[in-house]
């Protein structure tokens, strides 16, 4: 490596996509076929004969007659990922790095484990016996939500527009004249049975 970052330094290399086909380049046509110190310290300390121009990285991969074996992406991706307990609150949330991240009701008062990868933190996996492992959502609080919410608008105080109170006594000084207006138009009648009775 320190060989090619030499050679990139004396090119002048000013970008990352030249340094990256130059690394190609470089790592096809020299390295794999220079011989290897590393591989030749291996063999002699196995008492292996090593012929004398060495062995290049290349011709040890020819040599190695047993099949590749593919591994699981996600299995490879488990393996580097950080592993962390974690308590879940009575809002079925847990903390972490500062935010509040949603889980499952059904965990609420459980201890769970999360995996997350440092280099992306904010994708957290929650796993727990019997609960298929799931990706914990961070809380969204909306626009429209505020720590104390408002009152509903029936509950609010409000100025009155007119006064029940006296409207009401309005309604009954009404009736009451009313009542009244009645009493004196009957008071022409008498109860001696006067005329037009």
């Amino acid at each position: 490596m320190d060989a090619f970052l030499r050679e990139a330094k004396a090119h002048k290399i000013k970008t990352l996509e030249e340094l990256n086909r130059y690394w190609d380049i470089y790592r096809e046509e020299a390295y794999h076929n220079d011989s290897h110190d590393g591989i030749q310290e291996y063999y002699e300390s196995l008492n292996s004969p090593v012929p004398k121009e060495g062995i290049t990285p290349l011709q040890e991969w020819g040599r190695d007659t047993r099949p590749l074996t593919f591994l699981d992406a996600t299995v490879v991706a488990e393996a580097f990922l950080h592993h962390e307990e974690r308590l879940v609150d009575k809002g079925a949330c847990i903390s972490f790095k500062g935010r509040k991240y949603e889980t499952k009701p059904s965990l609420i008062g459980c201890k769970v484990e999360i995996a997350y990868d440092p280099m992306a933190p904010e994708t957290v996996t929650v796993n727990y016996p019997g609960v298929v492992p799931f990706v914990a959502e961070p809380v969204k609080i909306g626009p429209f939500c505020h720590k104390t919410p408002a009152l509903p608008e029936s509950m609010q105080e409000k100025e009155p527009e007119t006064s029940r109170f006296l409207n009401a006594l309005k309604k009954k000084h009404q009736q009451t004249s009313k009542r009244r207006a009645d009493a004196i138009s009957f008071g022409e009648f008498r109860k001696d049975g006067g005329s037009h009775v």
